[in-house]
């Protein structure tokens, strides 16, 4: 997937778990990024970390150094630790099919 899709496929995710924010509890939210080694994705997390403080969210940002595994490890770890929104960058790995 190209940058410029990824960043509009992330920015309408962004906006639409904004427009619903008022709705939720205050609570902890999560954004998984594929790398923070990317200035663009810090960019994404920085602006992220922004919306989360004005709102009143405690945000969780978790790092999964563009491996699938530890990308699936990150997702069960904030399912089960009940965080009510998750926001996932995918790594660039294809899934079978």
């Amino acid at each position: 997937m190209n940058m410029k899709k990824l960043a509009t496929l992330v920015s309408a995710v962004a906006l639409s778990a904004t427009v619903s924010a008022n709705a939720m509890a205050k609570d902890t939210i999560a954004l998984v990024i594929s790398t923070l080694n990317n200035p663009f994705f810090v960019s994404l997390k920085d602006g992220a970390q922004k919306e989360a403080d004005k709102l009143g969210y405690n945000l969780v940002v978790l790092d999964s150094q563009n491996n699938p595994a530890k990308e699936l490890a990150n997702v069960q770890d904030l399912t089960v630790r009940g965080t009510k929104l998750l926001l996932i960058n995918p790594n660039g790995f294809r899934c079978g099919g």
